[in-house]
């Protein structure tokens, strides 16, 4: 069985998760360097929420796998924000994220756009 990748609904959710992540990103490293690690807690809840809203954007946008689409629509956001990010810290000279905190990252913002599709699914079958 093969499964056909909507792209505009991607990218659509991706958009929208940006959108969600970057202040919360700016005011992040704000707010980190004044305020210690557990200030930014409640911004990473923030970003998880926009890579969830993302997916199910995505998810509703392409009904017919909503699950792949959420976290396909995450990871890319996840992958945009990460190259960016990437590239700022190396050209101010900083130290770049741990990898293997990249990857545990990776695999939670495609479980928040799955949960996003899932959520999407889910009020799509109560519609109906």
């Amino acid at each position: 069985m093969a499964l056909s990748v909507d792209r505009s609904a991607v990218l659509a959710g991706a958009r929208l998760a940006v959108l969600v992540a970057v202040p919360a990103i700016i005011l992040g490293q704000a707010l980190g360097s004044a305020a210690g690690g557990n200030a930014v807690f409640p911004l990473y809840l923030l970003i998880l929420g926009g890579l969830c809203a993302g997916g199910r954007l995505a998810a509703l946008r392409q009904p017919e796998s909503p699950l792949t689409h959420g976290a396909l629509a995450a990871m890319a956001a996840y992958v945009t924000l990460v190259v960016a990010i990437v590239v700022i810290q190396l050209a101010l000279g900083r130290e770049v994220a741990d990898p293997v905190a990249l990857v545990f990252n990776g695999l939670m913002a495609a479980s928040a756009g799955m949960f996003g599709g899932y959520l999407a699914a889910w009020q799509a079958g109560r519609a109906t």
